[in-house]
């Protein structure tokens, strides 16, 4: 259902070839990601885009590399599958109509399956992680510390 892409660059965070932005290393992009969050925003209320940025914000993924052209391009996408559906909304605030999405039943079940599809990959990056630092851990002795030769100082 989803997988890795690259971005502007192939590499990991940090220091590598995607590089760190101002406020560290940002994170990974994951395919279609959008698709999910925009669900579960409105999974408790329909919204029109603008309202679905705020609630990313809201949803603690602020430093999440998206912006409200790709929010229309998953909702455009989500109704289009049958997960969405959409209306105008009367222009009662003075300004111009907004369309106005809501989650269809289908895209509830979609959401489900993404929510159990992240928590296998979840569980598989946890492994990873506790294998990493287990083998990091083991190796410390054998790493130069600061004023043995090959260390750094």
């Amino acid at each position: 259902m989803h997988g890795r892409q690259g971005g502007r660059g192939q590499g990991g965070p940090g220091g590598g070839p995607r590089g760190a932005g101002r406020r560290g290393p940002r994170p990974r992009r994951i395919q279609r990601f959008l698709e999910p969050v925009v669900l579960l925003a409105l999974h408790s209320a329909p919204a029109h885009g603008y309202g679905l940025l705020e609630e990313l914000r809201a949803l603690g993924l602020e430093d999440y590399p998206a912006d409200i052209s790709a929010i229309y391009r998953a909702l455009n996408s989500l109704e289009e599958a049958g997960m969405l559906t959409s209306r105008q909304e009367s222009a009662e605030s003075g300004g111009p109509p907004r369309r106005v999405y809501a989650l269809t039943p289908q895209g509830d079940e979609y959401l489900r399956a993404w929510a159990e599809d992240l928590r296998e990959t979840a569980r598989l990056l946890n492994r990873y992680i506790a294998a990493y630092d287990a083998h990091r851990q083991s190796h410390a002795a054998d790493e130069p510390s600061p004023g043995q030769p090959g260390g750094q100082e």
